[in-house]
């Protein structure tokens, strides 16, 4: 008896557990996206039933496996979203779509990498999507310059560098699809190589960002990153666009998706062209001044269960005119030329491109793969090769024209070891860089051969206490240079008047710690006030050090100081928010202290002639400095469709040792624009925008050749239409820069000692989208 009773015990024991099991294998899946329907990547989607959790992928679908029969609660969570819920009960066929709206509390904070939200505490401002549309083929920096306290480096009105709060060229980095863009950026006028067309998203940190992007992160990171790809479906977009300056046109194709037979690999191809020829002022034509792009990209991203690769790849091809005005012949003509304020010579119209010139490719490649151990630990490896090939050209007296003046190849090599757990993250990065002077230029480089060896360590953590949000980082990086190359010795002149060239060779040894703290507090629903202090180090670059010959692109005469030390910087940033339905304000004050700051000082009482010609003496040098200011951004939302824009910028540096200013600081300025929206479609707009840029005042007379230019007021205009034409999304963008064809200069242009900014021009664009 007892024995059939213990049969059927476990019969019905065995029973239920096969039912249970079978219960419990159903699988919860879904899709988590933002308010413009963009995936969100990091989701942590969370059983409140079982506890059981996952996280979303970076196209922001989401499995959640071994589930229950019956009644489930889940909630959906992500630093700077609102928490979701949803109930359901299994067994059910649906598939969830969450759309997470972004909380007011955090709306500042939010950069997802994967997991863990980054730069809580810094000052970081995006690039609007309208701002991107209307400037689509303009170049990196002045598209970046929309933003306040972000300003341009111009060597004429083709080339330009992006300015944080007064600093420039190796003191800011960017950020190019994740990999750390190194070029010849030491140049005035060595234009950031990268294609704004590849990039969904342009973003600016403002604060010493040393730790987590390495040393001469000094005043800021610029960041230009692409959006993740749906693979479920294939789309594109073609943008067409003319400009009357220039007589020039811009096009761009891009298309993106999956494949149907590998569900987990994503693609995108994208390639861009530009060609435009002579600029013109508001009175005259600038000779020589043109400029021809071709630009490619591509980028492959495959997921497999916890395994991440990604695989990017993008060509930037440019020719670039140098303005004739900046190459003469005698010491005469160049004071001449200076005191003229604009060139001798008028100029025809012509797409023709001839010496002085610049030829530069760049080609970027990457991989990265990231592998999660565990739900919220990840590993990512990436590394990336880069060729920058620079080509400068100048009239020859010998030598063909078609033969360089300079030919510098640097191929750089970037490996970047991460694991990030959580609100956690360490890492080391390393980077070699080879400098090279190709030879058979027949002149003296202006920057020896170098060897450029870097390592460094770092590690970060995130700390969240209610409204408040802490952030601290520590990093330690050491560089050795190893340089080989000629240097004139001007205090040795033979009877012929040939000065006396002799080999150079040096090694150094940097290194130095980066540090950061910071702070976040979301007061109330409106306001959120940050703080954050970094330090950050810079060691100097080749031409800082070495340089001693002409630098044809910029029309100056360079010379370097083998005996510089590193730049140290602790840059201070406090930004104050305010946002409601209808309006936002966000001031940023930041002071630095850079110890032994590095700078080319023009020398008036010195000029250097050369074969080629008479050139403006440059000489660096180092001082302590001290830089402090405040940026300003307001949007106001004043009627059912109107609104409006004020953007302020003060930047003040002072030298130190000699309680005097330094030069190339950018003057005070506004820019401010009212816009209408006259139809149901945020694409449908009208805007006026108005920029005024204050002289500078502060300014060494007997530090520059000149006097700073008078200030000046501009006057834009914007259009913006989107419609559709046989099922075809077509957006239309109408635009008139220098509305009255103001005819002025801009301090921050090397090239105002012989010339003028650009007049009016006005272009025409569509986007056909797909």
């Amino acid at each position: 008896m007892f024995r059939y009773l213990w049969m059927l015990a476990l019969l019905l024991h065995f029973g239920l557990d096969a039912n249970a099991q079978t219960s419990c294998l159903f699988t919860i899946s879904g899709t988590a996206v933002d308010v413009e329907a963009k995936p969100l990547a990091g989701v942590a989607v969370r059983n409140a039933t079982n506890s059981s959790i996952t996280y979303t992928d970076r196209y922001g679908n989401f499995r959640l496996k071994k589930q229950c029969a019956g009644r489930q609660l889940l909630t959906f969570s992500l630093l700077g979203y609102d928490t979701q819920e949803k109930t359901l009960s299994l067994p059910t066929s649906e598939s969830l779509h969450i759309t997470m709206k972004i909380s007011i509390v955090h709306v500042q904070d939010v950069t997802i990498t994967g997991i863990q939200s980054e730069h809580i505490t810094s000052s970081k401002h995006h690039l609007s999507a309208d701002t991107r549309q209307e400037l689509r083929a303009k170049p990196l920096a002045e598209m970046l310059s929309q933003i306040a306290g972000v300003t341009q480096l111009n060597t004429g009105s083709t080339i330009s560098k992006p300015v944080i709060n007064g600093l420039h060229s190796n003191r800011v980095l960017v950020l190019n699809h994740g990999v750390r863009q190194e070029g010849q950026q030491w140049g005035a006028e060595h234009a950031p190589e990268i294609d704004p067309f590849t990039a969904d998203r342009l973003e600016v940190i403002k604060g010493a960002e040393g730790v987590r992007y390495g040393a001469d992160a000094l005043g800021g990171v610029v960041i230009s990153a692409a959006n993740p790809i749906d693979p479920s479906k294939i789309t594109g977009r073609v943008d067409l666009l003319g400009q009357s300056n220039g007589r020039g046109g811009v096009g761009n194709v891009r298309l993106e998706g999956g494949i149907t037979s590998l569900p987990n690999l994503a693609w995108r191809i994208q390639a861009s062209t530009k060609k435009i020829g002579n600029l013109k002022t508001a009175e005259y034509i600038l000779g020589n001044t043109g400029a021809q792009e071709l630009n490619l990209s591509g980028l492959l991203q495959y997921q497999n269960g916890n395994h991440d690769l990604e695989f990017f790849y993008s060509h930037f091809g440019t020719n670039l005119g140098v303005f004739y005005g900046a190459h003469v012949s005698t010491l005469d003509d160049i004071l001449a030329n200076i005191e003229r304020g604009r060139p001798s010579t008028t100029y025809n119209f012509t797409y023709d491109i001839e010496s002085p010139r610049q030829r530069v490719d760049h080609d970027l490649s990457k991989i990265k793969w990231g592998y999660d151990l565990t739900g919220n630990t990840k590993i990512e490896t990436q590394f990336a090769f880069q060729r920058n090939r620079r080509k400068e050209y100048d009239l020859r007296r010998v030598l063909s024209d078609d033969t360089p003046m300079a030919d510098m190849n640097l191929m750089t090599q970037t490996l970047d070891i991460a694991i990030k757990s959580g609100h956690h993250r360490i890492g080391i990065a390393g980077m070699l860089q080879v400098n090279n002077n190709v030879p058979g230029t027949g002149t003296t480089p202006i920057i020896p051969n170098f060897e450029n060896h870097n390592l460094g360590i770092y590690a970060i953590t995130q700390q969240h206490w209610g409204k408040f949000h802490g952030e601290i980082g520590a990093r330690y990086d050491y560089r050795y240079f190893d340089v080989a190359g000629f240097r004139y010795d001007y205090s040795s002149i033979d009877e012929n008047g040939v000065v006396r060239q002799y080999l150079l060779t040096d090694n150094r040894h940097f290194h130095n710690w980066s540090g950061s703290a910071g702070l976040a507090y979301h007061a109330s629903s409106a306001w959120t006030l940050k703080t954050n202090l970094g330090l950050a180090w810079r060691a100097p670059s080749a031409n800082e050090l070495y340089s001693d010959g002409l630098h044809h692109g910029s029309g100056t005469y360079e010379v370097g100081d083998p005996n510089l030390a590193s730049e140290r910087g602790y840059k201070w940033v406090n930004s104050i928010s305010f946002k409601r339905e209808r309006i936002s304000i966000t001031t940023d004050l930041y002071a630095q202290y850079i110890r032994d700051y590095i700078y080319a000082m023009p020398n008036p009482d010195s000029v250097r002639q050369t074969i080629r010609g008479t050139f403006p003496v440059f000489n660096y040098r180092q001082q302590d400095a001290f830089f402090y200011g405040v940026d300003l951004q307001l949007d106001w939302e004043f009627g059912a469709a109107w609104s409006y824009a004020l953007k302020g910028a003060l930047v003040r540096a002072r030298d130190l040792d000699n309680n005097t200013y330094f030069p190339f600081i950018p003057a005070d300025r506004i820019t401010q624009s009212i816009k209408w929206q006259y139809g149901e479609k945020p694409e449908d707009y009208f805007r006026l925008a108005h920029v005024f840029v204050d002289r500078q005042h502060r300014f060494d007379p007997a530090t520059d050749y000149t006097s700073p230019p008078p200030s000046y007021h501009l006057f834009n205009a914007y259009a913006s239409r989107r419609f559709t034409i046989y099922k075809q999304d077509i957006q239309a963008n109408l635009g008139i820069e220098n509305l009255f064809n103001v005819l002025y200069r801009d301090y921050m242009d090397r090239m105002r000692y012989f010339s003028h900014q650009m007049g009016r021009n006005i272009t025409l664009g569509f986007t056909f989208q797909f």
